[in-house]
């Protein structure tokens, strides 16, 4: 996720953006904690240039929730667990130590950072890296992207057809069984 490095190593002019621990009780009454970034601290032009991430647009879900009634299709959704730790930056952002980080690890003094190498929560543009990952496998994988919606992709082979369309982290994808299965796996 990121390499420590010493504070004097920061180019001229760049400043640190903040972090904190967010914890959350789940529904089920487990505890969940994630260090998210502070990317309302991050600078435009220097840590991100874009902050968007295209999501299905909503006429693209009603022609494919009607092609699935027309062709007896089967649909899942798919929630992707922790999906923006997986985008690759193309900033370079440097980050201050996370509260507790110090304490456990003493070698961490105050002259040490962290220069991500991932997307973390709370960045400005981690959404739109997690959305080029995603659909970059995609393509690995075979799949289509559709012309007119680019959260739209697609694979039709000896499995049948699969579509998926992408919603930031949550995808639904339709298709034949066997398809969806391969599509998953």
């Amino acid at each position: 996720m990121w390499d420590i490095v010493k504070r004097s190593s920061i180019p001229e002019g760049r400043k640190l953006i903040g972090s904190m621990w967010v914890f959350k009780e789940k529904r089920n009454g487990r505890f969940r904690t994630r260090l998210v970034c502070l990317g309302y601290s991050q600078t435009p032009g220097i840590d991100f240039s874009d902050n968007y991430a295209p999501v299905g647009n909503d006429i693209t879900f009603r022609v494919i929730m009607v092609l699935q009634l027309i062709y007896n299709l089967h649909a899942v959704l798919l929630d992707v667990e922790t999906a923006f730790i997986y985008g690759k930056l193309e900033e370079e952002i440097y980050m201050e130590i996370a509260m507790g980080y110090k304490e456990v690890y003493e070698d961490l003094g105050n002259d040490k950072v962290l220069v991500l190498k991932m997307a973390m929560y709370g960045l400005v543009q981690a959404a739109r890296q997690w959305f080029k990952c995603l659909g970059d496998v995609l393509i690995t994988l075979g799949f289509n992207p559709c012309e007119s919606d680019p959260c739209l992709m697609y694979r039709i082979d000896e499995e049948g057809l699969c579509i998926i369309l992408m919603y930031v982290e949550d995808n639904l994808i339709v298709g034949s069984r066997k398809a969806i299965d391969k599509a998953t796996k």
